[in-house]
């Protein structure tokens, strides 16, 4: 029998969390050339000169609280390798303690937090003699391979395959990249040291400091990659031998053998891709999570065409039983976009009357993307199936936030036990007929939601 969900721990449960994110900076996107954005950071004298964001750290946890999320993660340390927190490790790091405060705020309002990390590519200054590439994000500094050239082209072609990810995903979305997109500024190839030790002997030592300091719920690492470089296993190691409270999950891993991870994550920024992977992870033994940027994509705060569309994802996600999060880019003031952050509030406000209609649920385990037993009239919307409190709980994902009379057929081979069927989160009891072998229910469009319409089906079915 599945647990109930009132008894699981936070990460256990669907939920929905946000990722304060420092990444975004005018002028740069997620690929660039770090010899020349190490060189912007840098006073005249050559010393790191802080320029932002400038985290409002303390507002960052109030709008946590504020909009009720489950869980919230700080990026500590991004692929830039600015550490945002007091490190004695290097020069490169915040000249205020970041990670303090959030933790200690977090503390206050009792709030899940956990600490991105990247593990996996890291530009600070003083890995530039065993740097495989400095003018490109992906860089696979802990990479052991005889050939060090091997390693420049690898990560090369990994930076292709972003690129290629992120042209689809703008594509579906209906806002494709222009054919000139400027992705690369000056690549090189350029002779290096290799020495992937250093960096791993770092890394360790990083991370070890960051959970001794602050004492994370957990850690969010980026990426999983094995076995062709050696963080993942290092990061692995360390928590499952030393940290085996701390919480830990790694970004792409949600199609990987896993050695040790307390659940699985991966991104989908978009609802055609969200939808193919949830119904995917529905029925799998791992506890798993996606995510995707709050604003157009993690390099790129401009708001989304349609703002609905990640509280489709998130609802789609988390009845199917997984977590969400969306990232929250900062301005360099500290102030968070405001676009996003109105979003986010209207989401809250949704989310608060349903949030226990996801989080003490379990989903129903039948294979594909169809719940077996009804069909529906219009093919804008999806079907996912939950158990809640002994009852049937049916989510009508609205993919394109249409408002349409809706006709619903439940099977009687399956569905015989109907009692009665309510309108969540209102309680209120709908009609419905029966035909022949089949029960057929009528949804005004008044009551369709441009989220998640979610109906209440009293007695369980067979299912």
């Amino acid at each position: 029998m599945e647990q109930n969900g009132m008894n699981k721990e936070w990460w256990e449960k669907p939920g929905i969390g946000i990722m304060y994110q420092i990444e975004a900076r005018p002028g740069w996107i997620w690929n660039r050339n770090y010899d020349k954005f190490n060189a912007s950071m840098r006073d005249n004298n050559g010393n790191f000169r802080f320029n932002g964001p400038f985290c409002k750290m303390k507002e960052w946890v109030e709008f946590s609280k504020k909009i009720g999320i489950d869980y919230h993660i700080f990026e500590a340390k991004w692929h830039d390798g600015i550490c945002y927190w007091d490190t004695e490790l290097t020069d490169w790091k915040t000249p205020e303690d970041y990670c303090k405060v959030f933790a200690e705020e977090s503390k206050k309002y009792n709030i899940p937090f956990m600490f991105y990390y990247s593990s996996i590519f890291d530009h600070n200054p003083m890995f530039d003699d065993i740097q495989p590439l400095r003018a490109i994000t992906p860089s696979y500094i802990a990479m052991h391979h005889e050939d060090k050239e091997f390693i420049q082209t690898y990560s090369k072609n990994v930076a292709d395959g972003a690129l290629h990810l992120y042209r689809e995903s703008k594509k579906r979305r209906g806002n494709p990249l222009p054919d000139d997109y400027q992705y690369y500024d000056d690549l090189e190839f350029h002779d290096y040291e290799y020495n992937p030790a250093k960096y791993e002997e770092y890394l360790k030592a990083s991370v070890k400091e960051l959970i001794d300091r602050y004492e994370p719920d957990g850690v969010w690492m980026d990426w999983f990659w094995t076995p062709e470089e050696t963080s993942t296993y290092i990061v692995m190691d360390l928590l499952e031998s030393e940290y085996p409270n701390v919480i830990l999950t790694f970004n792409q891993s949600i199609d990987k053998k896993v050695k040790y991870a307390h659940y699985l994550s991966s991104e989908a920024h978009d609802v055609p891709l969200a939808w193919k992977m949830a119904n995917k992870y529905r029925v799998k033994d791992f506890l798993w999570e996606l995510c995707g940027s709050a604003a157009d994509y993690w390099d790129d705060p401009a708001s989304r065409a349609d703002p609905d569309e990640i509280f489709r994802i998130a609802a789609l996600v988390m009845a199917c039983g997984g977590k969400y999060f969306f990232g929250l880019a900062s301005q360099m003031d500290g102030e968070l976009f405001p676009e996003p952050v109105e979003n986010l509030e209207l989401f809250g406000q949704w989310y608060k009357s349903r949030k226990n209609l996801f989080r003490d649920a379990n989903p129903m385990k039948y294979k594909g993307r169809k719940v077996p037993g009804i069909n529906i009239n219009e093919k804008e919307f999806g079907i996912i199936g939950s158990i809640h409190e002994g009852d049937s709980l049916i989510h009508l994902i609205n993919f394109t936030g249409k408002k349409i009379d809706l006709a619903l057929e439940f099977s009687l081979d399956k569905w015989e036990n109907i009692d009665k069927i309510m309108l969540e989160p209102m309680k209120t009891e709908l009609e419905y007929k029966k035909d022949g072998n089949r029960i057929i229910i009528l949804i005004s469009e008044k009551i369709i939601d441009s989220v998640d319409t979610i109906l209440r089906i009293c007695n369980l079915s067979k299912i």
